[in-house]
């Protein structure tokens, strides 16, 4: 089969590899329809996190289940299913706790090498999945890939975000962040009842997408000062809620500049390096601060019907629909911020 593999930071490329094969009864072999290139893989992507050379990458995909081991109970082959970025094995204290993420039996991350888990990525024609009767969902047949793709990571992530957040109707809530999982955030957030919306970025391009999603304002961080906008529009009172939708040391910082007192900072982005939080004002202004990597296996199914029924559409992050052979294109493109990229689909 074809995939991508990491060869070096900066570096991918698609090669001829050995098709998967089922190893445990639990596996099954997926055929992979669709797949992406997430923020997350610019990490390794630009030598920040470690990866094994040789390794297939991408953990954004899904497809139609090709071969069955006989112990993944309730599948069959014909199967269309999305996966969660994270295997889980459904058992476990983590997994019964509703931390499918921190899973200790057997879990890791697809396709960010040995160091989390050791299985093969996405970004292939097949792959295969372990405890796959405890990770993949089944979707319906009738709704496009591209609509049902991020269900299994960045919309299920920025929906996550708006929860953590505890939005209440008619409050106001800043998003920072204009990438795919700041954009996500925007329908998430009015899910809640969020009366007025602000994102924060800087990147016009993104910031335009951001106001065709629903956001009420936009503020270019890079021609005006984004905290003294903010607690203009918020009549000095500052936000109800603040997500950080990006892994950035100011942006976090900056959102205990602009949320009220009582209010809730919520945080997806991946942070590598220690924050210095400043806990007398995290102190003195009651702030709840909540984050983490989002259970996504949890949300695929809550999710869906809200796809099914058109009330969100996550579609409209993608920028770019790349043929599997044209993934090295895709990663320079989203790592330079090239084209006018946003997220970039491929298809095997």
């Amino acid at each position: 089969m074809k995939a991508v593999i990491y060869n070096k930071p900066g570096d991918v490329s698609v090669e001829k590899i050995a098709d998967p094969k089922i190893q445990d009864e639990r596996d099954v072999i997926l055929r992979v329809t669709k797949s992406a290139v997430c923020g997350s893989d610019l990490h390794f992507y630009r030598g920040i996190v470690p990866m094994d050379e040789g390794f297939v990458v991408g953990h954004e995909f899904m497809g139609v289940i090709e071969e069955v081991g006989k112990g993944a109970r309730g599948l069959k082959k014909g199967d269309r299913v999305v996966a969660p970025f994270w295997v889980s094995c459904g058992s476990c204290v983590h997994c019964k706790n509703g931390l499918p993420t921190s899973c200790g039996g057997g879990g890791g991350c697809f396709g960010f090498g040995e160091g989390f888990g050791g299985y093969g990525g996405g970004q292939a024609e097949f792959v295969r999945v372990a405890l796959a009767d405890t990770t993949l969902e089944k979707v319906p047949e009738k709704i496009e890939d591209e609509k049902l793709l991020f269900l299994g990571d960045v919309f299920s992530t920025s929906y996550y975000c708006a929860e953590l957040a505890d939005i209440k109707p008619g409050q106001t809530v800043v998003i920072y962040g204009d990438g795919p999982l700041g954009l996500l955030a925007v329908p998430s957030a009015r899910l809640f009842g969020a009366a007025e919306i602000i994102v924060v970025g800087h990147h016009k391009y993104r910031l335009d997408m951001a106001k065709k999603a629903g956001a009420d304002t936009v503020i270019n961080s890079s021609k005006e000062d984004a905290t003294e906008r903010i607690m203009d529009i918020t009549g000095g009172v500052g936000a109800d809620a603040a997500l950080e939708c990006i892994g950035s040391q100011d942006a976090l910082l900056d959102t205990f500049k602009v949320t009220r007192p009582g209010g809730v900072i919520s945080f997806i982005g991946l942070f590598l390096e220690p924050v210095p939080v400043p806990m007398l004002d995290f102190y003195l202004k009651n702030f709840t601060l909540r984050g983490g990597v989002c259970p996504a296996k949890n949300y695929i199914t809550k999710l869906l019907p809200l796809v099914e029924n058109g009330t969100v559409d996550p579609s409209f992050i993608i920028t770019h629909d790349l043929p599997l052979a044209d993934t090295p294109k895709g990663y320079e493109i989203m790592d330079k911020r090239t084209d006018n990229a946003v997220k970039v689909v491929l298809t095997p």
